[in-house]
C-alpha cells in the first residue's frame, strides 16, 4: 500500500505552492453538469489473498462510499470514511478547511521543471478540480470473487452489476492457475493499440478472460502526464480496468514526469503496488519495485529505467535479499529495458539495456528465473531457452540450452526441473508491440520467433506447465510456446544452436553510408534546396575507414533532403558534430517543401535544442529546451513520431516530448544548417514503418 507520510501542511502552504488553475469557490473545476461524476475508474489495484484497493477519481465533491459481496444482488458489506483515502489535486487542496498530508497531494510539475516548458508543451499536472478515493478492503476471503458499488452517498455512480468484481490472490501453497494479459509501450492512443486490446478481449472471450493484466511500461506516451495516463491507458482499457489488476512497470515515457528515487508522479499517483510484502515476497519499501505472489507463482518488477542498476545499488540488493526465500514453482520477472532485443532498439549498444542483462540476468538466473518479460523495444521477440548469456555483444552459441521452437506442435516444449533450480532455462520475451509503431534493427541470435506486428502475449499457467501464446492486431496467433517443469531436467550449453535467418525482407532500418567513390561531391538521393546558400560533401572522417558529410552554410539557410526514403517513418537518427558553431543545425523530417517541414536545431552557442514546425512558409518554435552536452564530441540525435508527438533524444541521456499542433505528415528527411554553421554528420539511419 502507498507509504502515508501524515506531514500536515497548512492550508497557506498548500495555497502558495498550488498552480493558478481556475477552480470554483467550493475547489472545484469548471465541468458541465451533465458529465459523470467519476472520469477514472473504477479500477483495481495491489490485490492480496485477503485484500484490494478500488480507485476512482471525480471532478467533483462526493460522499464516497464502496459497498460489495459476493453476489451483484446482495453488496452486503460497506467502505467508508477512514477506509478510503481521499487525494486531491493541488487547487482543491488550496480550498480546504482542514490540513491536507503531503502524501494526499495529487502530482504538481514543481516550478522548477515547468520553467523549462514550452507554451506548447503539455502540462503533465493533475487535472485541477481532481479528488482521488482509494478504498482499501480488508478481512476478505481467500481466493474469492466479490462484486461491487462505487456510491456517492446512496446514489449509484458505478458497478453494483456482473463487469464490475474482484478476485483475491488464492493461497501461496495451492498449485498455479491463472491466465496474464501482458503487454508494453501500447500507450499512444491510436488505432494499433485499440485494435490489440480488441484482438486480445476477442481471443479471450472464446476461451477464458485474463486474471490479470501485466503492463511493461510505457503505457501514458508521450511523457507520463497526468491527462495522458487517462486519454492513452485509463479511457482505453477500463471495460478490463474495472475488473482486473493491472500490474505496472515504469517505462522511459512515464519517466519524463515521475522519479523511481521519490516514487513523484503522475505514474506513481495511478498505481498502488506492494511494498511491505502485504502480497508476499520481501519488502521492499519503494513501489519502484515490488514482488508478489500468486499461488506458487513468484512475481518480481523491476525499475530498469532510472535507478541504480549495478550489484551493489538498492534494486539490485533488495532482489537478491527477495530471491533467497523464494518458495514457488514458478518465477517470472518483468521491467521496461528488455536484455536482449534488436527490434527498435539495440541491447548490445543501449546502456540500460546491457546493464539489466549484465547485473541483474544472472541474479535471476542463478535462482532459477522461468520468465522474463520486457518491453520498450516496439516488437515481438522470444528466445529459445537460455543460460548465461551476458556478454556484450549477445551471441548464442554456448548460451542457448534448448533451440527447439518449444511449441508443442513443433519441436516440443522446453523442459526444466520441477521447482526453482538455478541455471535451468529462462526464455526471455519482448512485448513492446503494444501499439507503437513497430521495427527492426537486426536479428539477435538467441530469438527463436521474430514478429514486426503490433499484438500481445497471453500467458497461461496451470500448476506444472506454462503456454505462451502472442496474438496480434488482427486477432492472429502468430507464436506459441510451452515450458513444462516436471522432474529432473539436466541442460548442457549448445555449442553450435540453431539461430534465426537474418532477413533483409523483415529488416526496417535504412542505414545512410558513403565511400571513397563519393568523397569531394554531393552524393546520390540527397539535393540542396539551394546551393547557392553553401555546399555538401562526403570526406573520410580522419584516422578511420569511414565516410561522413560536411555541410556548410556559408552564404545563406542551407538544406539538404534525402530522397532515399519518403513515407511514414518510426525513427530517424544521426550522429552530428559542430565543426563552427556559430549558427544552429541539426534534422528535418516530415519534409513537404520549402514551406512545410519540421526541424529541431541544435544550438551550441545557446546550448538549446529548439524544435520548429514550418508551414505555409511560417515558421514556429514548439520546443526550447536548455542540454547540456559535450560539445566537443558528436551529438547522437534521434528522432520519433508517434501520432502528434515527437520524442527527441539527444546522446541517450536526454529524453523529452515535443508535442505538435497536429499530426506529422509523412515526407522525407535531411539535415538543415542556418547561415553561418559547419557541421559534419554520419550514421544518418530511418527506421521505416511498416505498412
Amino acid at each position: 500500500m502507498r507509504k502515508c507520510l501524515f506531514v500536515a501542511v497548512c492550508f497557506a502552504f498548500v495555497l502558495v505552492s498550488a498552480r493558478s488553475h481556475l477552480v470554483c469557490a467550493d475547489g472545484t473545476a469548471s465541468a458541465k453538469s451533465d458529465q459523470p461524476k467519476i472520469y477514472r475508474g473504477p479500477y483495481l489495484q495491489c490485490a492480496t489473498t485477503e485484500s484490494i484497493a478500488i480507485v476512482w477519481r471525480t471532478s467533483t465533491d462526493i460522499d464516497p462510499v464502496v459497498r460489495y459481496g459476493v453476489s451483484p444482488d446482495n453488496l452486503e458489506f460497506e467502505l467508508q470514511g477512514d477506509q478510503i483515502i481521499r487525494r486531491m489535486s493541488v487547487d482543491v487542496a488550496a480550498v480546504s478547511d482542514a490540513p491536507i498530508a503531503r502524501a494526499n497531494l495529487l502530482y504538481d510539475e514543481p516550478l522548477g521543471l515547468g520553467a523549462d516548458r514550452s507554451p506548447n508543451d503539455r502540462d503533465p499536472s493533475t487535472r485541477p478540480g481532481t479528488r482521488q478515493y482509494e478504498a482499501f478492503a480488508t478481512g476478505l476471503a481467500i481466493g474469492t470473487r466479490y462484486y461491487y458499488g462505487v456510491y456517492d452517498g446512496d446514489e449509484l455512480l458505478a458497478g453494483a452489476d456482473a463487469e464490475h468484481h474482484f478476485q483475491t490472490l488464492p493461497k501461496t501453497d495451492e498449485a498455479t492457475d491463472l491466465r496474464l494479459w501482458v503487454v508494453g509501450d501500447s500507450g499512444t492512443g491510436g488505432s494499433d493499440q485499440k485494435l490489440v486490446f480488441q484482438a486480445m478481449r476477442e481471443f479471450s472471450a472464446s476461451s477464458r478472460i485474463p486474471d490479470y493484466f501485466l503492463h511493461v511500461g510505457d503505457m501514458a506516451y508521450g511523457d507520463g502526464a497526468d491527462e495522458e495516463f487517462q486519454s492513452n491507458f485509463f479511457d482505453i482499457y477500463q471495460s478490463t480496468l474495472r475488473n482486473t489488476v493491472c500490474w505496472p512497470a515504469m517505462g522511459n515515457h512515464e519517466g519524463h514526469t515521475s522519479r523511481g528515487i521519490s516514487q513523484f508522479g503522475p505514474y506513481y499517483d495511478a498505481y498502488i503496488v506492494p511494498t511491505a510484502s502485504e502480497a508476499g515476497g520481501v519488502s521492499s519499501g519503494t513501489e519502484a519495485y515490488y514482488s508478489f505472489d500468486i499461488g506458487r507463482t513468484h512475481f518480481i518488477c523491476l525499475d530498469s529505467h532510472d535507478l541504480d542498476r549495478s550489484p551493489n545499488g538498492a534494486m539490485a540488493q533488495w532482489l537478491m535479499s527477495d530471491l533467497e526465500v523464494v518458495q514457488a514453482d514458478w518465477l517470472i520477472a518483468f521491467w521496461h529495458h528488455p536484455p536482449y532485443t534488436k527490434g527498435s532498439h539495440d541491447s548490445d549498444r543501449e546502456q540500460q539495456l546491457v546493464e539489466m542483462r549484465t547485473f541483474i540476468m544472472p541474479l535471476l538466473e542463478a535462482a532459477g528465473v522461468d520468465l522474463v518479460l520486457a518491453g520498450h523495444s516496439h516488437i515481438y521477440e522470444r528466445s529459445m531457452l537460455i543460460d548465461g548469456a551476458y556478454d556484450t555483444p549477445t551471441v548464442a552459441e554456448g548460451v542457448v540450452v534448448d533451440d527447439g521452437d518449444g511449441n508443442p506442435s513443433g519441436d516440443g516444449p522446453y523442459r526444466k526441473s520441477a521447482g526453482l533450480q538455478p541455471h535451468n532455462g529462462t526464455v526471455a520475451i519482448v512485448a513492446g508491440h503494444g501499439g507503437g509503431g513497430v521495427s527492426r534493427k537486426g536479428t539477435m541470435p538467441i530469438m527463436r520467433e521474430i514478429v514486426v506486428e503490433n499484438g500481445s502475449l497471453i500467458i497461461d499457467l496451470h500448476e506444472d506447465t506454462l503456454t505462451g501464446t502472442m496474438i496480434d492486431r488482427s486477432g492472429n496467433k502468430r507464436d506459441q510456446f510451452q515450458i513444462i517443469k516436471r522432474g529432473v531436467v539436466e541442460h548442457s550449453p549448445i555449442s553450435n544452436p540453431w539461430q534465426p535467418k537474418h532477413d533483409l525482407s523483415q529488416i526496417t532500418e535504412h542505414v545512410v553510408t558513403w565511400d571513397s567513390s563519393f568523397e569531394g561531391r554531393l552524393p546520390p538521393k540527397w539535393q540542396l534546396l539551394d546551393d547557392r546558400a553553401g555546399r555538401m560533401s562526403i570526406e573520410r572522417r580522419a584516422g578511420t575507414p569511414y565516410y561522413q558529410a560536411v555541410v556548410t552554410a556559408a552564404e545563406g539557410n542551407l538544406i539538404a533532403i534525402y530522397d532515399g526514403i519518403d513515407g511514414p517513418i518510426n525513427e530517424c537518427q544521426v550522429y552530428l558534430e559542430f565543426v563552427r558553431s556559430e549558427a544552429p543545425a541539426g534534422l528535418v523530417l516530415g519534409w513537404q517543401d520549402a514551406n512545410n517541414y519540421c526541424s529541431l536545431h541544435i544550438d551550441q552557442t545557446t546550448e538549446r535544442a529548439l524544435f520548429y514546425v514550418v508551414r505555409g512558409g511560417e515558421r514556429k518554435a514548439l520546443s526550447d529546451r536548455k542540454i547540456d552536452v559535450d560539445f566537443s564530441e558528436p551529438l547522437k540525435i534521434e528522432l520519433e513520431p508517434v501520432n502528434q508527438i515527437v520524442e527527441v533524444q539527444i546522446n541517450d541521456e536526454i529524453e523529452y516530448t515535443v508535442n505538435l499542433d497536429q499530426p506529422l505528415k509523412a515526407g522525407r528527411l535531411g539535415i538543415e544548417a542556418e547561415r553561418g554553421a559547419k557541421i559534419r554528420f554520419a550514421g544518418f539511419t530511418i527506421e521505416k514503418a511498416r505498412p
